[in-house]
């Protein structure tokens, strides 16, 4: 057979222009439909948010598109499905829309600020029906068809938005795991390469040194463009196994957020040691992020550094190509070249290299542990007992194996328990887990107390907790200094637009604030003229709010807001409004 040559050699030059223009798609390999939806919006397209973002406790897990800092934008159908769910909540999405497609994808509408005219006068039927703001609807299967750009929505910034945004996702129909909605074809302008501010050089033995100490050490990283540099560090001297973080930002053309990185790489000697990529994950995984970071660096000086090092019980699926679990050693005494590769969605590709000058190692037997502190594994159940304290925590709650530690302090004014300090906030836990506490002063109303944790700033956060056999049980999900102290304070309530009583027939709502400072809101339930009336809540504000429709008749009309706390306690608003 005769070899063509010349033709090969010109295939083998376009092959290495498709992947010097497109280097994320190729290396991913992804097999995703990039015609088949269309965008949710009728603008460009502007992130204030990517997919796999790191967020507090949680991967962010779809990309959060821009509205102009206004609520009100058209949102439209990406294809043909059917409404398959909505979810309104005072918290998490808000007022969300999911929509599933024939093509086994679900895309997914949250923030939203209202419905079209027709799943609308749907939606607020249901919250009349339960009586409740709070509603997780799934209407039959095709009951509620939509059509590709038809109007479906406007956006909005209810729930725990921090301000008006579209939240959109794309999820596979039968696990609704979240995929990266970019992967779908969307377009977003993005010439700039990734940052990369800071590296992070952790020991991971004991008797392993970075530049001679046993402690982890943090260099700042300058650079332009492509090529990055440890900013006054040519060589970091580096004795027994070690691992690394990186802190590093991606940026879009004309947004100003500090976005999230599509992959990161590092190479040790020119072979590929660690990788991570976002293409999609499960939202049961969404907790390990506390395991994926350093979570203590990033609870001190709020920086998230991605670690290389992979705990034992950390169960992410984001991971590739990882070597040794994500630890590096170098077993001589020479010269070694690392380079972190970071890349974004459209492959624009930030580099840092490192070199490395490896010193003879001693191992040693390891360090001793803290003085009283007690061996938690994670493969066993774990339990501590204390005066007026007991705690249970099954090893799944846990990332490593730790040396437990537990104090206390004394019982602060107004408190009915010492201070418990259930090791520190700095170490993250997975899962909830039980605690007994025994008060040091018992109250009359036993069901008034509550288990909070005291925060940095002095506030304390409830858990609430059942009273039971003398001591007060709950379940909480840090670590932490804890204290049992009464809610016995029932919510305020206090009026926004309607001190008056008059109606205006301009006016198009009835709002009010709720508060509790303690054990937090319940529940709530207002009514007029003796019927529960629909009061849409926005917790993040504190703000309730009722539109006003046909209920409110002409003339006079009786309006009765309860709102209740954790511990039961209870106000009442009563107001005559007047109806121009």
């Amino acid at each position: 057979m005769k070899i063509d040559y010349k033709r090969m050699k010109a295939i083998l030059i376009s092959i290495m222009i498709v992947m010097i223009l497109f280097p994320c798609h190729l290396d991913a390999q992804h097999d995703y439909p990039e015609d088949y939806f269309r965008s949710p919006v009728d603008f460009r397209i502007l992130l204030s948010g990517t997919f796999g973002e790191l967020r507090a406790g949680h991967f962010h897990s779809g990309m959060d598109i821009k509205t102009g800092g206004v609520s009100g934008k058209n949102i439209y159908a990406v294809a043909d499905g059917y409404v398959s769910r909505i979810k309104v909540s005072a918290t998490g999405f808000g007022k969300t829309l999911y929509v599933t497609h024939p093509n086994g994808y679900v895309s997914v509408y949250a923030h939203l600020s209202r419905f079209n005219e027709r799943i609308g006068p749907y939606v607020k039927q249901k919250h009349y029906e339960h009586e409740s703001f709070e509603l997780n609807l799934f209407p039959e299967k095709g009951s509620i068809p939509v059509k590709k750009g038809k109007l479906i929505a406007y956006s909005g910034n209810t729930g725990g938005s921090n301000g008006p945004h579209l939240h959109f996702e794309m999820r596979r129909e039968g696990t609704q795991t979240p995929v990266n909605p970019l992967l779908f074809g969307y377009k977003v302008k993005d010439y700039i390469r990734p940052e990369i501010h800071w590296l992070k050089v952790y020991p991971s033995r004991p008797g392993a040194y970075i530049d001679g100490h046993a402690n982890a050490k943090v260099f700042q990283v300058d650079g332009w463009g492509e090529q990055h540099r440890v900013k006054d560090h040519d060589t970091i001297s580096i004795s027994g196994p070690f691992s690394l973080a990186i802190n590093a930002y991606d940026k879009l053309n004309d947004a100003n957020n500090n976005n999230g990185v599509y992959s990161v790489k590092l190479y040790a000697d020119e072979k590929l040691f660690y990788s991570h990529e976002l293409e999609k994950f499960d939202f049961i995984e969404a907790r390990y992020i506390n395991s994926f970071i350093d979570y203590e660096e990033y609870k001190e000086n709020k920086r998230r550094y991605q670690r290389t090092e992979i705990d034992p019980n950390n169960k992410l699926s984001i991971y590739g190509d990882v070597m040794n679990e994500g630890i590096l050693y170098f077993d001589d005494a020479d010269i070694h070249h690392l380079e972190y590769v970071i890349t974004d969605f459209e492959g624009n590709v930030s580099r840092l290299p490192i070199v490395i000058r490896s010193v003879h190692f001693t191992d040693t037997a390891g360090s001793r542990p803290p003085e009283g502190a007690v061996f938690f594994s994670i493969l066993e159940e774990n339990e501590f007992t204390a005066e007026n304290f007991e705690l249970s925590l099954p090893g799944s709650c846990l990332y490593r194996d730790m040396w437990f530690e537990y104090d206390s302090a004394s019982m602060p004014e107004g408190s009915f328990s010492r201070i418990h300090r259930i090791h520190n906030d700095r170490t993250p836990v997975h899962k909830y887990f039980n605690v007994e506490v025994v008060p040091d002063t018992i109250p009359i109303q036993t069901d008034k107390l509550i288990l909070a944790r005291i925060t940095d700033d002095g506030d304390y956060i409830s858990y609430g907790g059942k009273w039971e056999d003398g001591m007060l049980k709950a379940s909480i999900r840090s670590f932490g200094d804890y204290m049992i102290l009464i809610d016995t304070i029932p919510p305020e309530i206090t009026s926004v637009n309607i001190s008056s009583g008059q109606i205006k027939p301009d006016r198009k709502t009835v709002k009010l604030k709720i508060k509790d400072e303690l054990s937090g809101i319940r529940r709530f339930r207002a009514s007029l003229n003796g019927s529960w009336v629909l009061m849409d809540y926005d917790a993040k504000n504190a703000l309730l709010t009722y539109t006003i429709d046909e209920r409110l008749k002409k003339g006079n009309n009786h309006f009765v807001l309860e709102v209740t706390d954790q511990r039961d306690n209870k106000t009442v608003f009563e107001k005559n409004l007047v109806r121009d």
